[in-house]
């Protein structure tokens, strides 16, 4: 083992985020997202959409949709607003059952008999899959703006609860949010579950 590799094999180290790294350990686990609202597209609720902040990125508030089968999609605002504009196109093209290559990342390609669409994100090596039959993906269609709405929210209360959680981090007791805080965010769950992480 070489000395410029450390104890890590000789991998390149990631700098961390000094909101989640105290004295050589994680303070979350780099998966957990606090506030999680979550919107399920089924009646077995096996696919998802979610909107949550996420501590292991800067507590940005992100999109996710999946299902227990397979990697979550995590998707940005800008991915967001990408969908919202070429859903509707798309679920019109996968009713009329037009085979449509192309648009943004959904494709029914040998889906046609199934009424299934399959959102893809990323390169090969790095590709996520999420099967979604048409009646989901019209019920997302349907829910979408209250997902964006809750995108819009949270990204509009980021910087609070960014410092909401540093003073919860510094405190031994329960913090009350400063008066002029979003008043979109629960801050006594917030504190619950920062709570539980800690």
């Amino acid at each position: 083992m070489s000395a410029a590799g450390g104890d890590n094999g000789g991998a390149p180290t990631k700098p961390v985020d000094a909101c989640t790294y105290l004295e050589g350990q994680f303070l979350f686990d780099p998966n957990k997202v606090l506030l999680r609202r979550v919107f399920f597209l089924d009646a077995e609720k096996t696919k998802y959409i979610s909107v949550g902040f996420y501590p292991a990125r800067n507590y940005q508030p992100i999109v996710e949709i999946g299902s227990p089968k397979s990697t979550p999609i995590v998707l940005t605002d800008q991915h967001v607003k990408t969908l919202c504009e070429h859903l509707p196109a798309q679920i019109d093209a996968l009713w009329r059952g037009f085979l449509q290559r192309g648009g943004w990342r959904i494709c029914h390609a040998l889906g046609i008999p199934f009424n299934t669409a399959i959102l893809t994100m990323g390169k090969k090596k790095n590709r996520k899959l999420v099967f979604i039959k048409l009646i989901d993906l019209r019920y997302l269609a349907y829910i979408f703006p209250m997902v964006e709405n809750q995108l819009l929210k949270y990204t509009e209360a980021m910087p609070d609860v960014t410092n909401y959680v540093l003073a919860t981090l510094n405190s031994t007791s329960s913090v009350e949010p400063p008066a002029d805080a979003s008043k979109n965010i629960l801050y006594y769950q917030l504190y619950e579950e920062l709570k539980t992480l800690l």
